[in-house]
């Protein structure tokens, strides 16, 4: 047990079973530890889809009940039932070993039985991958029994259940490792390697500041102070928690190459810097990169945003998405339609990714059948559809994630950053325009010139080596959308007297308006014609949200920009109708070979935001649609409909996912004082729907996979007719 351990014991057990179990499994040369050639051998999460996460409900010594009704026959009979390829099992969480553990206290419903055996053993016959799961964080039990491993708040109080990444903790997780290394495993799913995910925060115990101290010269800050040394900080903690990752990782792969290791990804949104995670140096943490996707807590978009995101943040992937099979959280024991998990699944596949569905067992562990029974519906469609996953994506806008934004402007209230981001993102799926991402941290050139659009939405902080590349970008031929408070801030994320991008834009900056969130934008009949396109004009459009006010220089301005009245007395003050015009709605500027049209307010945050319009995604659609005109597809579909643009080079087809929708519709629930309440939309059917692709690159054969699609094919228009909540679309070149 943990509490009859000393530091030194468990790196004794954690290296003296793990190379037993690599002398067990082999290995014992370099050569033999190199992973396996891709075209050769590839590893199982090279290889397959679809797979299935079982864990228990609660934790509890105090009755016979708990869990004692799983058994490694019932999960792996449910597996394939289900139509999975994989296995991740509970093996050690918050409470309990679920194996013949020495380090860890066993769960006592189990009496005699190991379930990993079990599992292993039952899985072998089918070839089926098992994933042993491992909790990190918010481990209780090791925390009661190590108050040295504890995290410490900036005040010196300990942070309940969370553990110090540069404490002994290490040891113990080694050892817990090393045994399960014994067992036939595929792989590790290291859970939970986080700060939490808000206040109080850490790690300021003894461990963090001697090695502060050690690596910077300096104490710690007190606490959060937004300045150089809280930049350190946060530096720190996420240095900290990759390190403890990373030789998790050696320890594992130095005594079983064979064995997997992944880690519960928290770089992505919405989560910010309380984690202590950065988008691209946590991506590359563990073999592949895997995070969950969950709708009923992130939303139905983060389904295409998380797949992206990863792609993003490690463009050589691979990438694993995770949801939930219930309707409200982890625990609640609904299972979800078939059809909106179908639709779930195969948007995840669609963009490239893994993906694994997660099932809670019941209280005494046994599992529910239906949700089996309809997940074998969802993974044999997946299976069957297996050709036509994880080619090449041609993507027509990259959109651009800065994380210094998200730290340093964002702050303490991430929306404040993330809106515009999940703003674009919205408004470039509902548009049917296929996009890839890009990440402060590794952009380059070269990735610049993946794309022939990239649109940074509202990333006030830009440095200047990003302000460098995107000048170059242009002035080679790249078309820039910017909109909101880009460059607008100092590396600290306090609002500059000047733009670092005035250049770039064509215009040097007058005032920012912050201190009032009703703003409009308003065109006129005489603006470009490309700006109209399913947005009125001479109306003025509530954009919700900061805005910038500029003067042109050697950009042309259209439309414009209007604040609101201010009134002091009146109960709506903060709801006003607009006043007077301050500047320019958007500013087009050449730039060399290259064009960069800034739109300096918050259209993309208020396509998401409370006041949320359909014109705010129309601007956002024309102005690209202006930019790039002729992409490869071109696709006119209801806004439901969500298209994904693959490239399978080696059989020469161009391949269209089309994705649909189609949810029923929500309550609203209105709890005062703490306001509305939407539950999020259930999807029980696929609704038929009609779609106009135009073709601009020469094709010889179309096809269409569903047995309910019909196509009529013109030339360089095709009619799509469906029904299908995956369709895909065939294009032989």
């Amino acid at each position: 047990m943990t509490d009859s351990l000393t530091r030194r014991d468990l790196l004794k057990a954690a290296v003296g079973l793990a190379v037993t179990a690599g002398v067990t499994h082999g290995v014992s040369t370099e050569a033999e530890a190199a992973e396996p050639a891709e075209d050769g051998n590839p590893p199982w999460y090279r290889r397959l889809l679809v797979g299935i996460e079982v864990g228990p409900t609660g934790g509890n010594d105090k009755d016979s009940i708990y869990m004692s009704k799983m058994t490694g026959r019932m999960v792996i009979e449910n597996i394939l039932r289900a139509n999975a390829q994989y296995l991740v099992i509970f093996m050690k969480d918050m409470a309990f070993a679920y194996y013949d553990s020495k380090v860890a206290r066993k769960c006592p419903q189990l009496g005699g039985r190991d379930l990993l055996r079990e599992c292993v053993d039952e899985a072998a016959p089918h070839g089926i991958p098992v994933v042993a799961y491992c909790q990190c964080q918010y481990d209780s039990s090791s925390w009661r029994a190590h108050p040295e491993w504890r995290m410490k708040d900036s005040a010196g109080n300990e942070l309940p259940d969370r553990l110090c990444y540069n404490s002994g903790y290490i040891e113990f997780v080694k050892a817990l490792a090393a045994e399960m290394m014994e067992y036939p495993i595929a792989g590790f799913h290291f859970d939970m390697l986080d700060y939490g995910f808000g206040p109080p925060y850490g790690c300021w115990c003894d461990h963090c500041r001697a090695a502060f101290r050690e690596r910077y010269g300096m104490d710690p800050p007190p606490g959060i102070t937004w300045d150089d040394a809280w930049d350190k900080m946060l530096e720190f903690r996420c240095d900290s928690n990759s390190r403890f990752s990373q030789e998790l990782q050696a320890f594992v792969h130095e005594h079983r190459p064979d064995i997997s290791v992944d880690f519960n990804y928290h770089g992505y949104p919405p989560f910010n810097w309380f984690p202590g995670e950065r988008p691209v140096q946590h991506a590359l943490n563990g073999d592949f990169v895997t995070a969950e996707g969950l709708p009923w807590i992130f939303g139905h978009n983060n389904v295409s945003l998380l797949p992206l995101f990863m792609a993003g943040a490690r463009p050589r992937g691979p990438v694993q998405a995770v949801s939930s099979r219930g309707v409200w959280d982890y625990h609640d024991f609904t299972v979800r339609p078939a059809a909106e998990m179908k639709w779930e699944v195969l948007t995840y596949l669609a963009h490239g990714a893994q993906f694994t569905m997660v099932d809670k067992a019941y209280y005494d562990g046994a599992l529910e059948p239906l949700a089996y029974e309809r997940l074998g519906e969802v993974f044999s469609e997946a299976r069957r559809k297996q050709e036509y996953f994880g080619h090449k994506p041609v993507p027509e806008v990259g959109l651009y994630y800065s994380s210094r934004s998200r730290d340093w402007f964002g702050r303490e209230d991430p929306p404040q950053y993330m809106r515009g981001f999940w703003g674009a993102h919205v408004a470039l799926v509902q548009s049917h325009i296929p996009l890839g991402m890009l990440m402060d941290e590794s952009v380059s050139l070269e990735r610049l010139h993946d794309y022939p659009v990239v649109y940074v939405p509202h990333a006030p902080v830009l440095s200047d080596r990003e302000v460098g590349l995107l000048t170059r970008y242009v002035e080679g031929g790249g078309r820039l959308l910017l909109t909101g408070l880009t460059g607008l801030c100092d590396p600290y994320g306090n609002i500059a007297q000047h733009s670092t991008i005035e250049q770039l834009i064509g215009a040097w900056l007058v005032r920012c308006v912050t201190d009032h969130p009703d703003n409009y934008l308003r065109l006129r009949g005489s603006d470009a014609g490309f700006l109209t396109n399913g947005v009125p004009t001479d109306w003025p459009i509530l954009v919700h949200g900061p805005l910038a006010v500029y003067e042109p220089t050697t950009a042309t301005g259209h439309g414009e920009l209007l604040t609101a009245y201010r009134s002091q007395d009146n109960q709506w003050a903060w709801h006003m109708s607009p006043e007077k015009v301050v500047g320019p709605a958007l500013l087009v500027n050449r730039v060399g070979r290259g064009t960069v049209v800034t739109v300096p307010c918050a259209i993309d945050a208020a396509a998401v935001g409370d006041y949320r319009m359909p014109e705010h995604r129309n601007l956002i659609r024309n102005i690209l649609r202006h930019l790039n005109p002729e992409p490869p597809v071109l696709v006119d579909a209801p806004a439901n409909i969500e298209v994904v643009v693959t490239r399978d080079i080696a059989r020469r087809r161009l391949l269209m996912h089309l994705l649909a929708w189609s949810g029923s519709m929500t309550f609203a629930g209105v709890a005062f004082p703490n306001g509305k309440r939407v539950l999020p939309p259930q999807m029980e059917e696929p609704l038929p729907y009609e779609a106009t692709i135009t073709v601009n690159v020469g094709y010889e054969s179309a096809r269409a996979l569903g047995p309910t699609t019909t196509l009529h094919v013109h030339g360089s228009a095709i009619t799509l007719d469906t029904r299908e909540t995956h369709e895909v679309l065939v294009l032989g070149l």
